[in-house]
């Protein structure tokens, strides 16, 4: 598979980035390396690498294509569920964050799951409700998903009024895109004289 350079240079950074992450919590937990479900014998002190290497293998293999996501979903479900269980703080909610986007982000067919991406982001919403980024997954993700425009409205805009620059500039430019994601706002609205809800 050919990948532009700066698609390549982020996916061999994540690559690294997982790689380090993987090495830090064998070091902390020998005995976790080498079994089918490691999150499950890492304490505490391994749910900070395993959130990382979970956050960087999941961003490679979205730059390697959608099937790497589809094939390595359980490992990074697994990694990101123990994290939620350890550390559900840890990067302002970011195992409940990931998992969201990761549910949203997947098909049906490969255990992609709306209500369950809801679920998950509305539960990092409300663990840190000052992380912008819990905010721009949910609108980015689930509101545009369920074409539910009030959600996306609500958490776009605390996301773009974010302290973060890069978050809030990410919110505004997905704010100014609202009519290409849910159509013009006036096809919402009941018409006049016509059949009522």
């Amino acid at each position: 598979m050919w990948l532009d350079p700066d698609t390549a240079a982020i996916a061999g950074d994540a690559q690294a980035c997982a790689a380090e992450a993987h090495q830090s919590w064998t070091w902390l937990y020998p005995e976790a390396a080498g079994v089918a479900d490691p999150g499950a014998k890492i304490g505490r002190e391994g749910a900070e690498p395993l959130y990382l290497e979970a956050v960087c293998t999941a961003i490679w293999a979205r730059m390697q294509g959608f099937t790497p996501l589809i094939e390595r979903r359980g490992e990074l479900m697994a990694a990101f569920g123990r994290v939620a269980q350890l550390a559900p703080d840890l990067d302002g909610a970011g195992a409940d964050r990931e998992l969201g986007a990761l549910y949203a982000a997947l098909p049906a067919y490969a255990g992609g799951e709306l209500d369950e991406a809801r679920r998950h982001l509305l539960a990092a919403v409300e663990r840190a409700p000052k992380e912008s980024r819990n905010h721009l997954v949910l609108a980015r993700t689930v509101a545009v998903k369920a074409q539910d425009r009030a959600l996306f409205r609500e958490h776009a805009a605390i996301a773009a009024s974010s302290g973060d620059p890069a978050v809030a500039a990410q919110a505004q430019a997905l704010l100014q895109r609202e009519r290409d994601l849910f159509g013009p706002a006036e096809a919402a609205q009941p018409i006049p004289g016509g059949p009522q809800k």
